[in-house]
């Protein structure tokens, strides 16, 4: 007999869940949407004809969309995704930040004392128990600091990098890891190569959406889905979730289903009220701002992606989608991405000045910058506080006993890529696939 499973959201973590598990014949799988389209973050906005997107969206060809759905990737672009930094001096290196451009910026003598600073970081901070120390042990205090690196990373949260917890570091710094310790640095420095303190991260083949949107890949996956019997209902608004023995009930607005599993890839806020646990604490978030340009001009740099390593400026990211897609009118058009506390109501206005002094004073933006629009992300961003990490943890431990499963980013409260959290899903289809047939 079949097993009855809803799937609560329809991002991409949910989306690839109901493939998975779709594809069996041990299941039948609902998937439920509140908003009137799948893709979740993965939508756009379409101002003169053009298309902007909500932050930087590149997709690695080995990605579990793909996997999933193969049709997707023969719709999408592929491209070289090069990314900079624009440093504390003005300058632009690669992201986040190279021997060569660290040498040009501050001189060999500062980099003579970098180098002697990282020996004694070694030393210093072996046990990386916080974000400063995890990044001062593989790069150094003078590099973290010098570089932007300190500066981007409370720019993207809003707080001091001490308050971080390092879970963090385990899932967004990762790549400072791999690519600065001793040995990679000294491998780099013998190989003459100019990245001996950070590889970019993103040197695998990479692809970006179709041209005509999101809707192109997600109408795809959508008819697929359809063909292996899934269930989809989207403008869905849930009321509660009830146990029932071993089942559970979700009630709508005019209806109930009854089913054997529930997977939630939605708020953990909003999964714990609908259940009937409300959090006794909010969890900590963080909204994205996103302004939308179009510019006549120079821009200054030549990357499809530029972050902002400097001490002013509230911004934390330019993806500028002309470069995936051509000019339009002459016109480059991009995506500014800003990050806010939560409670927070922002003054467009000022950020729109804000932005456009700060990159203009830094000698980028030489032409016309045309403000197109804005938009704003509630829960874009969750916030590992070293001191409530603990929180976090009841609240899936408590959904999870309960009897959900969870997933994704906004599931797990869980600051992962998007590459990551559809390969979770997949990996948790597949746990769902072995629980049935053992």
């Amino acid at each position: 007999m079949e097993k009855k499973i809803a799937i609560l959201g329809g991002g991409v973590t949910g989306v690839v869940l109901a493939g998975e598990l779709s594809a069996s014949p041990l299941f039948e799988v609902d998937l439920i949407e509140k908003a009137p389209v799948l893709g979740g973050l993965h939508r756009n906005f379409t101002i003169d004809n053009l298309n902007y997107d909500i932050g930087a969206f590149v997709f690695p060809v080995d990605h579990s969309l793909f996997t999933t759905f193969p049709r997707i990737k023969d719709l999408c672009l592929q491209i070289k995704n090069q990314m900079g930094s624009l440093t504390p001096r003005g300058t632009i290196d690669k992201y986040p930040c190279t021997l060569n451009g660290y040498i040009r910026d501050h001189g060999l003598v500062n980099f003579s004392y970098a180098c002697l600073d990282l020996v004694y970081c070694k030393f210093r901070y072996w046990q990386r128990d916080n974000i400063p120390a995890f990044v001062k042990y593989y790069i150094g205090k003078n590099v973290y600091e010098r570089s932007g690196l300190k500066s981007y990373i409370e720019i993207l949260y809003g707080i001091r990098d001490e308050e971080i917890d390092i879970e963090f570091a385990t899932k967004r710094l990762g790549e400072i890891e791999k690519a600065a310790s001793l040995k990679a640095i000294i491998s780099k420095l013998l190989q003459s190569r100019n990245t001996a303190l950070v590889d970019p991260p993103t040197l695998k083949e990479v692809v970006v959406r179709p041209t005509e949107g999101f809707h192109k890949m997600y109408e795809v996956a959508n008819d697929i889905l359809l063909s292996q019997g899934v269930n989809i209902f989207t403008n869905c608004e849930m009321k509660a979730i009830t146990r029932r023995g071993e089942r559970f009930e979700i009630e709508f607005l005019d209806s109930k289903k009854y089913y054997d599993r529930v997977i939630s890839t939605i708020p953990i806020a909003t999964i714990s009220q609908l259940i009937g646990k409300p959090l006794e604490k909010d969890l900590e978030y963080r909204k994205l701002l996103s302004l939308f340009y179009r510019f006549n001009g120079d821009l200054g740099y030549s990357d499809n992606i530029l972050h902002n390593f400097t001490t002013q400026g509230s911004w934390k990211r330019i993806t500028t989608f002309s470069k995936y897609y051509g000019t339009y009118e002459g016109d480059d058009y991009f995506v500014v991405e800003i990050t806010l506390e939560k409670d927070t109501q922002p003054d467009i206005y000022k950020q729109q000045q804000d932005f456009e002094n700060h990159v203009q004073s830094r000698g980028l933006f030489k032409g016309e910058l045309k403000y197109q629009g804005s938009l704003v992300i509630p829960n874009a961003y969750p916030v590992y506080r070293r001191d409530r990490l603990h929180e976090v943890i009841k609240a899936k431990q408590g959904l999870r006993e309960w009897g959900l499963d969870l997933a994704g980013r906004q599931g797990e409260f869980d600051y992962i890529s998007s590459y990551d959290a559809a390969a979770n899903a997949r990996s948790l289809a597949e746990k769902i696939k072995a629980d049935y047939c053992s």
